[in-house]
């Protein structure tokens, strides 16, 4: 497979994971979402009909997937980083973006320190 496919499928990695945080996220900021001892029945079955959860299940799956091809092409050191780094990144400015999560400056300055960070680790 070309390097070309190889990084694509990285990326993609990435962004099923980001998905998936997201979803999960979306799922649990419901107030349906709250599991009752006295009604574990109803409960359960609210749990498991939640369309976020079950998207955050399909989207962690198919990342897990598509993290072994990553593992199978890329060394370990250089793909945790980089893919924990460009995830980092995009939650923050996602979970800014549609849930309206405060950032503090420091925050966007350590944003742009992990670009940095990531810039450097894709060259060697």
């Amino acid at each position: 497979m070309t390097k070309t496919i190889a990084n694509a499928i990285f990326l993609l990695s990435v962004l099923t994971t980001i998905t998936a945080q997201l979803l999960l996220k979306k799922a649990t900021s419901s107030e349906s979402l709250s599991f009752d001892a006295s009604r574990w029945f109803s409960s359960l079955v609210t749990f498991v009909t939640n369309p976020f959860l079950l998207g955050w299940i399909l989207s962690a799956g198919i990342s897990a997937a598509l993290w072994v091809y990553v593992l199978s092409r890329f060394e370990l050191s250089f793909a945790f980083p980089v893919s924990t780094s460009l995830s980092y990144i995009l939650i923050l400015v996602l979970s800014w973006w549609l849930f309206g999560e405060q950032m503090s400056l420091v925050r966007w300055i350590g944003v742009g320190l992990v670009c940095v960070g990531i810039f450097m680790t894709s060259q060697s």
